[in-house]
């Protein structure tokens, strides 16, 4: 699975837990746990007011982009999609700034497994259907439509930084074989533009997750209990959404990605998906479903063009050849793949 490139995430401030005991009532105040995350910072932190999450946003997440992803959760959580419950400060807002950071605080929920096993998707797809059908129908502001970055890209944007990422390696040593692959990948680009122009219908666009995978999606005992981390959020393509959440599947779960029991079981997550849909999959869009899963691998090309090192580009180009590879076989057996998803 082809690496995610971002901001770099924050650190932590000096005076951070100072800043919430005069912000939040919360209370004393200790350090648990660093959660992770490759774009914002996440903590876990013990307070006299139980088990919270401090999450501090990356140098350029705006306010209005802020207030847009929490009406999201708002409405998520309204129609039983468990979303973060974010904390109240004295002021009774529902953000706080410190040293540059938009800063939010939130219940922190147990759990015992993420969005990551073929019995965790089963639990999680048809939870990626309610989050459709209630983000379908909310309006949002441009600053909340347009995700700051992604970590997929649409054939317009294919079609704009893969000829940038071959640009900005010609002139570095990366090898003949790392060339090659970047051929490869041009030329799937290229195949996945003509074959996509052959789907008779458009895909329904609206508001979507952006990355409905791994710890943005915790369970416990089997059951989703919280559905996070909308930095991603955006108005695309409704299958693309999908389409990543089975291209991780695929490319970190299968042990045969191309066999027909794979498409056999990614076509079961489609229909568990599709069961919670209030506007179910047309044919056409299940018919571009490959098409679309198989340009997953090709978001890596922003970030070759966008990489400042003959060596962060190499990093990412050897990341993706497995992936390519994968993408350029389904391609080149989209029939099969198509009467799969039908």
């Amino acid at each position: 699975m082809s690496a995610v490139v971002g901001a770099l995430r924050p650190i932590v401030p000096p005076d951070l837990f100072e800043h919430l005991r005069k912000t939040y009532a919360i209370g004393g105040i200790e350090l648990t746990m660093d959660l992770g995350g490759s774009r914002n910072l996440n903590l876990m932190i013990t307070t006299g007011a139980g088990m919270l999450v401090v999450r501090a946003y990356r140098n350029g997440m705006s306010l209005d982009r802020l207030k847009a992803i929490q009406a999201a959760r708002k409405a998520l959580n309204a129609k039983g999609v468990p979303a973060p419950q974010v904390l109240q400060t004295r002021q009774g807002e529902s953000w706080s700034r410190h040293e540059g950071h938009l800063i939010e605080l939130e219940e922190y929920v147990e759990h015992n497994s993420r969005l990551d096993s073929w019995g965790s998707l089963e639990s999680g797809l048809p939870v990626l259907g309610r989050v459709h059908t209630i983000l379908s129908t909310l309006n949002v502001s441009p600053a909340g439509a347009k995700a700051p970055v992604s970590n997929y890209l649409g054939f317009a944007e294919l079609q704009e930084w893969t000829p940038r990422a071959m640009k900005r390696v010609q002139s570095w040593s990366l090898g003949e074989e790392n060339l090659r692959l970047l051929g490869t990948a041009e030329t799937l680009a290229v195949r996945l533009y003509n074959s996509d122009r052959a789907v008779k219908g458009r895909p329904s666009v609206q508001l979507v997750h952006g990355n409905f995978w791994g710890a943005n999606v915790l369970l416990r005992n089997g059951k989703v209990v919280l559905v996070t981390d909308l930095d991603f959020m955006g108005t695309q393509p409704r299958i693309e959404d999908l389409a990543l959440t089975l291209y991780y599947a695929n490319s970190t779960l299968s042990q045969d990605s191309l066999s027909d029991t794979s498409i056999l079981r990614l076509a079961g997550l489609v229909n568990a998906y599709d069961h919670q849909l209030e506007v179910h999959l047309t044919s056409d869009e299940r018919s571009a479903l490959p098409l679309a899963i198989a340009r997953a691998p090709l978001a890596t090309m922003r970030y070759i063009a966008l990489s400042e090192t003959a060596e962060e580009a190499r990093h990412l180009v050897v990341g993706m050849r497995r992936d390519v590879g994968w993408a350029t076989a389904v391609i080149d057996d989209l029939a099969r793949w198509q009467r799969g998803f039908a």
